[in-house]
């Protein structure tokens, strides 16, 4: 399964160490669906446990749990807040390692508007705030250009410095 993970790029790539898979780290953290629509829904503006239990219509053992790995994980953060006469209760938000994951997301949404959805467009649509220009999700090389999946190829990482992680 592992060897799987970044197989289909190119057939130029190198031998790559897939025991520390990136993509099947992330899998581990939210390749679940319903970590997903929470994470959704955060982006959503949804913040609190009962009305993202309303809009997602699973289980609250379910969401309490996944909302507690997201918490623990560093996605989202968990807020005070107590309404009058009532007993504490807390908000989810994002962190920016969920914001980081926006354009993940998207992508997937992209994708599924694209392929699945009967007449190639979902429900909303990205836009800019300031202009109304609608987003998409793309791949990036550092001088800010797009770029083709078809230009792109996977090689192995420099080892990191220690300097280096303890700059993340």
């Amino acid at each position: 399964m592992k060897l799987e993970c970044y197989a289909q790029f190119t057939m130029d790539t190198p031998q790559i160490d897939l025991d520390r898979c990136s993509i099947a780290a992330t899998l581990s953290l939210i390749g679940e669906k319903w970590t997903l629509l929470i994470l959704r829904d955060v982006f959503s503006g949804v913040r609190r446990f009962d009305d993202f239990l309303a809009r997602l219509q699973c289980s609250p053992a379910v969401l309490s749990a996944r909302l507690k790995t997201l918490t623990q994980a560093g996605l989202l953060r968990r807020v005070s807040y107590r309404q009058p006469g009532e007993r504490e209760r807390f908000e989810y938000r994002p962190t920016r390692a969920a914001v980081d994951l926006s354009p993940v997301l998207v992508g997937l949404m992209q994708w599924g508007d694209a392929h699945l959805a009967d007449d190639g467009q979902g429900p909303v649509v990205v836009r800019t705030r300031a202009e109304g220009r609608k987003v998409r999700a793309a791949l990036v090389d550092d001088a800010g250009q797009i770029v083709s999946p078809s230009e792109i190829e996977m090689q192995p990482a420099e080892p990191a410095t220690a300097t280096a992680v303890g700059e993340r």
